[in-house]
């Protein structure tokens, strides 16, 4: 089964701005593996992207499994980044942090979106966030499940 994690990466009505970490509530990952592919839609380019996997260990309160950096995302349509390599968990989260840029996202319809100030997305890097309710960000990610008999648990990278 493929795994897939995020929101869909479309033109949204709003633009989010840079430096902080933000994390997608929705769609959380449907399976435990790899994240290859990610997809973003930028409303003005965005310069030191970095994408990774997030899982929750309080309220609020979360902690980057694993994340690359995919560096420079072109703005006004969707951009699909292939090819890499994301560990992922099963009920993990998307996230992303960048700078500078804006982010398309919609601030009503969604299932939220948590954010911290700050670049909080190395793997082992744990925050605690705010959550905006009802947010949806243009962030989506898909990939395979990981072979049988082996697991990612909570290992870091």
């Amino acid at each position: 089964m493929a795994i897939d994690i995020g929101s869909a990466a479309t033109d949204r009505a709003n633009a989010s701005s840079n430096m902080r970490t933000f994390i997608d509530k929705a769609n959380p990952a449907n399976g435990t593996g790899t994240i290859t592919s990610v997809e973003i839609w930028a409303e003005y380019a965005l310069t030191d992207c970095i994408v990774g996997t997030f899982y929750l260990t309080g309220t609020n309160k979360l902690k980057c499994r694993a994340s690359v950096a995919i560096g420079s995302v072109a703005a006004g349509s969707k951009q699909t980044f292939t090819g890499l390599s994301i560990a992922v968990v099963t009920d993990d989260y998307i996230g992303i942090y960048f700078t500078p840029g804006t982010l398309s996202y919609d601030d009503t319809g969604g299932m939220g979106v948590w954010y911290v100030n700050g670049q909080y997305i190395d793997a082992g890097d744990e925050a605690t966030y705010t959550l905006q309710a009802d947010w949806a960000m243009s962030v989506y990610g898909t990939g395979v499940e990981a072979a049988a008999g082996r697991s990612y648990g909570h290992i870091i990278g």
